[in-house]
């Protein structure tokens, strides 16, 4: 009998949040798909007996799942999360308010009454008690919670039906509780894969694109007009690392090698291929525009043969349509459509036909009604009622009677367009490529050195496909500017491990859109006298002003220096920092100034007053105060930013996110009298 072989594929994945200098999780995403997704959807798999998928593990996903287990202590949120509500300061909660509102309101928020009373009061007040804020936080933690926790959870189910007015101590065990399920996940699946339920594959171990680092010029094959990054240095062997250690994790974790690998974003090129094979991997799988870039629109529906690995392509308007169409029809039309489209396709062919739908298995569900369950639950029961419908693994339909066609070759691309210019190619993407390179290539200067193995780990996580996916017009996030620091900060990690500098460039947003303080520019020169106090009421009456903390979110939840007052004469340039001066105290502030050069300048924090050779004064008592000659720094006009250091450790820099620009070359002549 002719059958129509269904394979889904759900991909797991989310980034690496985990900051390289603080080493705490900087956006809770990984915890909250683990309780909401990564357990939830092969559960609904396990529940039909005739239904069967294919699940894709990153790595660094199981990695980060791994650490929660270990070190819960390690997620900022959680963190802030577990104190007292009436000790949580005001830029804490801001932080913690702009997550606990992140919430679908009409998925998430508007079927728990009480959550949605928070919500509309919050929105039409501002104002929320300190009950108000308990009950948010527990009940955000509830709307995260899939639906095998809410049916099988015993102490979930008493909270979701008490419903409001919960204690600082149900918060704590509802944490606690959440954070022990997480270690269920992995092995949950382990178990259903050992039982034929499902198929696992893995991921090249930071979720990089691979075509681009074995080489950067395979972008021009399915866009020969892309503009690239200019780059020197050379990713091959990175790309054949990333993949030789998710073999190696998936081995550890799984005790045998996978049959199957989805290439992070369905990236392929001949070069991937090949090296695919070379590590003796049978199948992959991408998107059908990458198969219609090599001939125009040939069968999606065949598996194909390219040299001694097995390609699946996959149907983009199935793959699509459960990503982002059917969330917003009813359940009965949406599964309608999709058995109706698998009938035209099994009606298009006297052979059997393989469907491949492959899409993202957790950032979906939270646009559907109950995550998903009504919409799966029928989807599963209609798929296992239709005899011509046969779902399946990947694996196991390689073992079938399908047509197998060779493909001599393929271009270069992607699930997205069947290109690359979702990751390349935009001037935001490619200073990111080219910073990756100027840092790959430093560090290929200390190969020789013993922290070269520490360091590049850091340049594999930067070498993740979703810091450029955020870079650019073609996405938005109001996180952006933290996965643009998040790039940033493990490529200036490469070359704080070996104790040197990152260049100042690094400490600047690529990220066009990133906050820019309000500068109150000086009114007048100004000569304050450099004592560390407020001398008199007038030598910083005329300065200019900016808040420090204006990028500020709790990822950062104390700023050691709050204000910075600045203001020049004819012969100086001075600042002034109003700061936690006794938090600081024998510490060091680094002063960089960025135009045509870099300049900076490094003075002591303590009580007695530093002049250096340069005549760079400096003096700390209850405030901070510095002079510079003019003439030290090449131009008036700069960017400027600060560095707090610990022992020639990184404790802060300043601005968080961002970078300052000052203008100090306003002639003050007409009024300024000594």
């Amino acid at each position: 009998m002719k059958k129509l072989y269904l394979c889904f594929l759900w991909h797991m994945h989310q980034p690496w949040y985990i900051d390289p200098f603080t080493r705490e999780f900087e956006m809770p995403w990984v915890f909250l798909h683990g309780i909401k997704d990564y357990y939830e959807m092969p559960w609904l798999v396990s529940k039909y007996k005739k239904i069967k998928a294919t699940f894709n593990l990153v790595p660094s996903l199981i990695k980060q799942l791994q650490i929660y287990s270990e070190n819960p202590s390690s997620c900022k949120f959680l963190n802030l999360l577990k104190k007292d509500v009436d000790k949580i300061s005001n830029t804490e909660k801001e932080y913690l308010l702009r997550i606990l509102f992140s919430a679908n309101l009409t998925t998430m928020i508007k079927p728990i009454p009480r959550y949605f009373q928070i919500h509309q009061k919050y929105m039409n007040t501002q104002n929320l008690t300190n009950q108000d804020f308990l009950d948010l936080q527990v009940l955000f933690l509830l709307s995260w919670t899939g639906n095998y926790l809410r049916e099988n959870n015993h102490y979930i189910k008493t909270l979701l039906e008490k419903g409001k007015d919960f204690t600082k101590e149900e918060k704590e065990k509802l944490i606690n509780v959440l954070l022990n399920f997480l270690k269920e996940i992995i092995p949950y699946y382990k178990n259903l894969e050992s039982e034929g339920k499902i198929e696992i594959t893995t991921t090249p171990y930071y979720h990089p694109i691979l075509p681009l680092l074995l080489n950067i010029e395979s972008a021009k094959e399915s866009k020969p007009d892309i503009s690239l990054p200019k780059i020197t240095a050379n990713f091959k062997e990175d790309a054949v690392y990333h993949l030789n250690a998710a073999l190696d994790e998936y081995q550890s974790i799984f005790d045998k090698k996978p049959n199957g690998l989805w290439p992070a974003e369905g990236s392929l090129s001949n070069q991937t291929l090949d090296l695919f094979i070379e590590h003796k991997i049978k199948w992959t799988a991408t998107d059908e525009d990458v198969l219609y870039n090599v001939a125009g629109k040939r069968d999606k529906y065949k598996i194909y043969k390219y040299k001694d690995i097995y390609i699946f392509f996959r149907d983009k308007y199935l793959s699509d349509s459960i990503g982002f169409r059917y969330q917003n029809m009813n359940e009965k039309n949406a599964v309608d459509d999709f058995i109706s489209h698998l009938r035209s396709i099994y009606n298009s062919s006297q052979h059997c036909q393989v469907v491949s739908v492959i899409l993202d298995g957790e950032n979906a569900w939270e646009f559907y009604k109950n995550n998903g369950k009504d919409f799966f639950n029928r989807l599963y029961s209609e798929i296992s009622h239709q005899r011509w419908i046969e779902c399946i693994t990947f694996s196991e339909v390689l073992g079938k009677n399908v047509e197998i066609e060779n493909l001599e070759s393929i271009k270069a691309g992607s699930w997205i367009y069947g290109n690359f210019t979702t990751w390349i190619g935009h001037p935001e993407k490619n200073t990111a490529w080219e910073y990756l390179s100027e840092t790959r290539n430093f560090l290929e200067s200390e190969k020789e050195n013993d922290l070269y193995k520490k360091a590049i780990e850091y340049i594999y996580i930067a070498e993740g496909s979703d810091w450029f996916w955020w870079y650019g017009d073609d996405h938005f996030t109001i996180y952006a500017d933290k996965f643009d620091l998040l790039f940033r900060s493990n490529l200036m990690k490469v070359y704080d491990v070996f104790g040197k500098k990152p260049p100042a460039k690094l400490s600047k947003p690529i990220k066009q859109t990133f906050k820019q303080p309000i500068i109150k520019k000086p009114k007048n020169y100004i000569t304050p006298t450099i004592d560390g106090k407020i001398t008199n009421y007038f030598e910083w009456l005329f300065s200019g002003e900016i808040d420090l903390t204006f990028d500020l979110s709790s990822m950062n939840t104390e700023i050691l220096l709050n204000k910075l007052y600045y203001g020049y004469d004819k012969e100086n340039f001075y600042l002034r920092f109003d700061a936690s001066v006794n938090q600081i105290k024998n510490d060091i502030l680094r002063l960089n100034f960025i135009t045509d050069k870099e300049i900076s300048f490094s003075v002591p924090i303590s009580n007695e007053k530093h002049t250096d050779e340069n005549g760079v004064e400096a003096a700390c008592e209850k405030i901070i105060e510095i002079k510079i000659p003019l003439n030290l720094l090449n131009e008036k006009k700069f960017e400027f930013y600060i560095e707090i250091l610990k022992d020639s450790r990184l404790l802060q820099k300043l601005p968080v996110y961002s970078i300052i620009m000052l203008d100090i070359s306003e002639n003050f002549d007409y009024d300024w009298m000594v």
